[in-house]
């Protein structure tokens, strides 16, 4: 999610779905043996996390391919919410007692909007922590200067179409506040076959490849991750 000069002049085109909702995912990178200290910190964040007034999820992944690397990504009602959490105790306590210790780099954050509707569907399964099947997908998209609202639109219709798909346990769309050309998805799904069979789908190949790809500044590129917190009994609300 880096920031050139082109792509920091792009013009957001796309309005959110909750123009006060504030989003942010964070990247933990652990250096060698740090793994499990900061899984553990970062854990020990949920509850009291979800406790907040204002939050309405937090969820931390673990790469598939890279046991070292951690992803969180969380979801507040609005900015002051948001900020609340970021100068809490159990925050700070996190990243400068334990965390900051045991990653090889200052831990990342970037500031994302969700563009998708929360999702109504009532009766969809819902994720689960640690399954050894289960796959979160997060594919980044940097998308040409003025192609932002095709792009975004064209996400839009497979979001719509995704969550009809049997095996799609979550799939929204959110967009950088910070670069308005990089849009990712946060997927979720029961178990890599699901996945697979919506990579084949003919939306799929009309949509992202037929739609989506030209209009890119280069291949998008994906992390496969592990949910490692017990998701929230609740879905995100606007």
């Amino acid at each position: 999610m880096m920031v050139g000069d082109e792509r920091g002049r792009s013009e957001r085109l796309l309005p959110p779905t909750s123009p006060r909702q504030a989003t942010v995912l964070a990247q933990f990178i652990a250096g060698p043996g740090g793994a499990d200290a900061v899984r553990g910190a970062l854990l020990q964040l949920v509850q009291a996390t979800r406790e907040e007034r204002g939050n309405l999820s937090y969820d931390v992944h673990q790469l598939k391919n890279n046991t070292a690397a951690f992803y969180v990504l969380g979801n507040w009602a609005d900015e002051q919410a948001l900020e609340a959490h970021l100068a809490s105790a159990h925050v700070r306590q996190c990243l400068t007692d334990t965390v900051a210790g045991e990653v090889v780099a200052p831990y990342a954050q970037w500031r994302v909007q969700l563009l998708s509707e929360p999702d109504a569907r009532s009766d969809r399964p819902r994720p689960v922590g640690n399954s050894p099947a289960q796959v979160t997908l997060l594919p980044f998209f940097t998308i040409r200067a003025g192609e932002e609202a095709a792009v975004g639109n064209c996400h839009l219709e497979m979001v719509r179409i995704t969550r009809a798909e049997p095996g799609c346990l979550g799939y929204d769309l959110y967009q950088s506040v910070e670069d308005p050309s990089v849009m990712f998805l946060y997927e979720n799904w029961t178990d890599q076959a699901a996945l697979d069979k919506h990579m084949n789908t003919s939306s799929f190949y009309r949509i992202v490849r037929g739609e989506i790809d030209k209009r890119l500044v280069a291949p998008w590129t994906a992390h496969m991750m592990t949910m490692i917190s017990e998701p929230h009994r609740e879905r995100i609300a606007a």
